[in-house]
């Protein structure tokens, strides 16, 4: 009889095999280290949960075809501790899809004990099962923003990413095209010229410099990340493995006087955009550390500094000309009302860092 259960550890190779059959996306790690990505992600973080396990949906021939993945993260909201499921990816295989097994391993999940489930991640499919079952788009972090700054090289590599044959075959010689193209527009158009710069100093954001700093940032807050050193370690180090979106860079931001005014942390690659993790500020900072941001970004290279939506972020972003979009990927569900209401109100840190996107290889 076909069931729901926790994985088991030992069945990582499974799961594995069943992703890389039905996920047939560009990745870039080679087929052998799957497993190993899971088993790193699921069970080689100091939070690991087992009463917030990852799903199967098990047939009756004993074989493994679909899955939820759970990341289990803690928040600190009012002054306790709760726990988060951040989760994803969610795999059927094709031959199981008309059981609907995506919304019965949505369901159970959400059954579990954790106070908070995010997602954001989420296809079509998983937003339109997720909400049938009461979830929520979390505006507005359903919005994206890019601040670009080198426009053909920007818009460029996005045509490359949507091709059908490998990107990397042609960069190079596209490179060659947009970066004189680039410079023109730099000259002619003041909002493309570099960042000016910033009142601000910056030094790497070590995991002891986060913890010791993040009641400054969150003071004024009612959800956030509960943060310890391990944690923090195993975070970094995992983002090392990411061999999609660049090198991870994190900063913490001082003003002129020495005080600490927030962090940021994104992924950096030349000549492509950037992608922002979190950014974390004081009240009325975050303007400062996204000009901190910016300035690091464009001088490493980048086309762009792209990342979702937060609500402390929205105004800063917009003075500072970035563009917006829709992307209906940040999903939430939680049985608490007040919960649900911090979340809209935007007196929480809650950002890309605590996902399960960034960790895709």
């Amino acid at each position: 009889m076909s069931e729901i259960r926790p994985l088991r550890r030992e069945e990582i190779p499974q799961l594995a095999a069943l992703y890389r059959f039905v996920d047939r996306s560009d990745w870039r790690i080679p087929p052998e280290e799957v497993p190993l990505w899971f088993e790193r992600t699921l069970y080689g973080h100091p939070w690991v949960d087992p009463e917030i396990p990852t799903l199967v949906y098990e047939d009756d021939d004993g074989e493994i075809l679909g899955f939820i993945a759970s990341h289990v993260r803690r928040m600190r909201f009012d002054g306790r501790t709760i726990r988060m499921g951040a989760a994803g990816p969610l795999i059927a295989h094709p031959k199981v899809r008309n059981r609907g097994v995506g919304a019965l391993l949505w369901r159970r999940y959400l059954a579990g004990p954790q106070e908070l489930t995010v997602t954001d991640g989420a296809s079509d499919e998983m937003r339109q099962i997720f909400e049938l079952i009461g979830g929520h788009m979390l505006h507005p972090s359903c919005m994206a923003w890019a601040r670009i700054y080198k426009p053909f090289g920007f818009l460029g590599d996005r045509a490359l990413h949507g091709r059908l044959w490998p990107r990397e075959h042609l960069k190079v010689p596209a490179r060659r095209v947009w970066s004189p193209l680039d410079s023109a527009a730099t000259r002619t158009a003041s909002y493309f010229r570099m960042p000016s710069s910033p009142e601000t100093t910056s030094e790497p954001l070590t995991p002891a410099l986060l913890v010791e700093h993040l009641p400054v940032v969150t003071r004024s807050l009612r959800l956030f990340p509960d943060y310890d050193e391990p944690f923090v370690e195993w975070l970094f180090a995992e983002q090392h493995h990411n061999r999609t979106w660049g090198t991870p860079v994190r900063r913490l931001v001082r003003g002129r006087d020495g005080q600490v005014l927030g962090w940021y942390i994104y992924f950096l690659a030349p000549a492509e955009p950037g992608h922002v993790l979190q950014v974390a500020a004081q009240p009325r900072q975050a303007g400062a550390v996204l000009d901190d941001l910016f300035a690091d970004a464009v001088t490493g290279g980048a086309t762009a500094i792209q990342g979702r939506v937060e609500p402390q972020l929205l105004a800063p972003l917009a003075h500072r000309g970035a563009v917006f979009r829709y992307s209906p990927r940040s999903l939430v569900y939680t049985p608490h009302d007040d919960l649900l209401g911090v979340l809209m109100s935007g007196r929480a840190l809650l950002t890309r860092l605590e996902g399960e996107w960034w960790m895709a290889t």
